[in-house]
């Protein structure tokens, strides 16, 4: 069975037995626990160079071009009774991976 990279997804291929899937995604999550401490490195280095660079336009440093602008976010203040009338829920599957000790 083979793993197909498209549009930054990740598709597995239907075809192949459940041997076969099942050794993909061990080496999944297995590649997936491995990257987790960059990933919590890449988003604390990237939050402080985010905020440093508040409020700059253009730099250059390096091989690195960093551009920022300023941008209306719109939001809207309603009342309470007002939001709850509006209210929409959806269900939503939600999926906790972690490694067992």
């Amino acid at each position: 069975m083979k793993s197909v990279r498209s549009n930054k997804k990740l598709k597995l291929s239907s075809k192949g037995s459940w041997a076969e899937l099942y050794g993909i995604l061990s080496d999944l999550l297995t590649r997936r626990s491995d990257l987790l401490p960059f990933v919590k490195e890449f988003n604390l280095i990237d939050k402080a160079l985010k905020q440093y660079f508040i409020g700059v336009k253009e730099c250059n440093i390096g091989n690195f071009k960093v551009k920022g602008k300023c941008e209306n976010i719109q939001t809207y203040k309603l009342p309470a009774s007002l939001k709850r009338k509006y209210a929409m829920t959806t269900k939503q599957w939600v999926i906790d991976i972690e490694e067992k000790k």
